[in-house]
């Protein structure tokens, strides 16, 4: 099972909506879309900022900055992470460059989390079930790649790609999933943050597989 809700020690103690809330307020939500990737709609004293997050949007209205967003990016931490990116981009596009999470800047300290809570369910659910694992990706907006024996990128918001890779298991080792992020995903959002992404696109394959009955 994958979980969701342990909190970057920065953010304890207070809600981790008001820090990217306060510096969304305090911005020019047509310059954040630009550099997001969103599409900006001026209205009558603000104005309705429209951001894709996987296979859907969501909607963040201005000036109060309040986020709507459908059920299948309508979790906690997906609604979270729409601000915190929103709030943090610098419009930096991907560099085409893949890199494991230790390479991440700060990602070395939880590298371990990723394998135990993201890389390794998905390689014990579809380890043995290759065409499962892109069936999968495909429902959570997956798009196939060429890695490994099966691979997928996701585009978690426009500036931030994702990508898992699954090796079969074979006669001297276990199934293996590794995921890695486009070597520009800090420019939007940091270590921490990008795990719960990661976990979050995790949590979709699994949920597809539950519901597929396998």
């Amino acid at each position: 099972m994958v979980f969701f809700m342990d909190i970057d020690e920065s953010r304890r103690g207070e809600n981790p909506f008001d820090e990217p809330v306060r510096k969304l307020r305090e911005s020019d939500p047509g310059e954040v879309a630009r550099k997001a990737g969103g599409r900006w709609t001026p209205g009558d004293g603000g104005g309705d900022l429209a951001l894709p997050v996987l296979t859907a949007e969501v909607n963040v209205s201005f000036p109060e900055v309040s986020i709507i967003a459908p059920g299948a990016v309508g979790s906690f931490s997906l609604k979270l992470l729409s601000l915190l990116y929103l709030a943090g981009t610098d419009g930096t596009p991907p560099a085409g460059e893949w890199v494991a999470y230790r390479d991440l800047p700060g990602g070395r300290f939880y590298e371990p989390v990723v394998k135990r809570s993201v890389e390794d369910p998905v390689a014990a659910r579809f380890g043995a079930d290759e065409p499962g694992f892109l069936e999968a990706c495909k429902a959570a907006g997956g798009v196939r790649e060429s890695f490994g024996d099966a691979s997928c990128s996701f585009e978690l918001f426009p500036n931030v790609l994702v990508l898992f890779i699954l090796w079969r298991a074979d006669e001297e080792f276990p199934a293996r999933v590794q995921v890695l992020f486009d070597s520009s995903s800090t420019h939007h959002l940091n270590a921490f943050d990008l795990r719960m992404g990661s976990a979050e696109i995790a949590s979709k394959l699994l949920k597809w597989s539950k519901e597929e009955g396998g």
